[in-house]
């Protein structure tokens, strides 16, 4: 006899699969924030640049942030997005704070999206990323192959892990 179909969701994610899904993440967070940080991004006005550019593509209902916000503080945007980047990759490749570590990365990355002014799925991997980090979020990823296994035998009724 099998499970009913709703109570499958409620049992705890034991998918090595999601967990090498949350390594890529991290690599990738990871590997995008260390170039940043080596290649100059915070010391230079390339963000600025960027969101210049992209300000004529965005939502309309996303450019007063853009114009108001994001542009005139580009510097300390750039070091926020660049050490969040490094940080969330440390997180999710060590499995340490992976649920809070997968919302950082999808807010970083639906800020992103938002500024390009979307795009079709065929011509940008936010929404891939998106729904890939909000898999790790919702599975616990941490808990295969991470940290949090260990967080979560110690402080079982914790929404952090």
């Amino acid at each position: 006899m099998t499970k009913p179909l709703l109570g499958n969701w409620q049992t705890d994610a034991k998918l090595w699969q999601v967990a090498l899904l949350r390594i890529f993440f991290g690599y990738y967070f990871l590997q995008d924030g260390v170039g940043k940080l080596t290649g100059g991004f915070t010391g230079s006005d390339a963000l600025e640049k960027w969101l210049t550019t992209k300000t004529t593509g965005a939502f309309s209902w996303y450019k007063p942030f853009l114009t108001g916000v994001a542009i005139p503080h580009y510097q300390l945007l750039a070091w926020l997005i660049t050490w969040g980047m490094i940080l969330a990759g440390l997180a999710l490749l060590f499995g340490f704070l992976t649920r809070p570590a997968a919302l950082a990365g999808i807010f970083m990355t639906l800020n992103f999206y938002l500024a390009k002014g979307g795009g079709s799925p065929a011509t940008t991997s936010d929404q891939a990323f998106m729904a890939g980090l909000l898999v790790v979020f919702l599975t616990r990823a941490g808990r295969s192959f991470g940290f949090d296994r260990w967080l979560a035998r110690r402080h079982p009724h914790s929404a952090l892990w």
